[in-house]
């Protein structure tokens, strides 16, 4: 129920982006905040999406990887953590875009990318499939394959992609559930270990 609600929020509010006029309105834009505006525009990017494409994606990624969270955390820590990744990855776009009144940036794959790593956390043995890629990727592998790419797109840029808010999101699923899931990182640390002993 808790997966289907976020999904359903994030339809909600963009289909109100698609048809709105004040577009300016559903953008998280780090200048507007430093200067103690856009606070509206904050909130809503969270859960707006630039088209369809941008919505299906991250929601697909949510709906996979989200009850992995539910079924061995409950649902109140899914909630919980995709609102503190979506915040993290607030705080990584402030820090590196504040000073520039051209950026702005809208979508849940911050928190998605939250979620995402949570899952690896909390079950490391899972295997990954990207499209044209016909084998699965072992969790840790994408893991660090993820941020490795995310740190080098963001430090390129240029791409009309957000990589800061997916390092942020990431970064904030990994450590909070690391601190909160019972084993903590021991299960992730014993498949590595597997993983460099196959």
């Amino acid at each position: 129920m808790a997966v289907l609600l976020v999904i359903l929020l994030n339809l909600v509010v963009t289909l109100l982006f698609f048809q709105r006029e004040d577009k300016h309105n559903f953008l998280f834009s780090p200048y507007a905040i430093s200067q103690n505006e856009g606070y509206r525009g904050w909130i809503y990017a969270h859960f707006s999406h630039a088209n369809w494409m941008h919505l299906l994606f991250n929601m697909i990624t949510f709906y996979f990887f989200a009850p992995v969270i539910v079924e061995q955390m409950g649902p109140i820590f899914m909630l919980a953590l995709y609102g503190v990744a979506g915040l993290a990855s607030d705080l990584a776009v402030y820090a590196m875009r504040h000073k520039d009144p051209r950026y702005a940036c809208l979508g849940a794959s911050g928190s998605v990318s939250g979620i995402l790593f949570a899952s690896i956390i909390l079950y490391p043995q899972m295997e990954l499939y990207l499209m044209f890629i016909p084998i699965g990727i072992p969790g840790p592998v994408f893991a660090i394959a993820y941020l490795a790419l995310s740190f080098y797109m963001a430090r390129r840029g240029g791409d009309g992609v957000s990589h800061e808010a997916h390092i942020g999101g990431a970064l904030a699923g990994l450590a909070v559930t690391a601190v909160m899931a019972p084993a903590g990182l021991q299960p992730l640390f014993a498949e590595i270990q597997r993983l460099l002993t196959f």
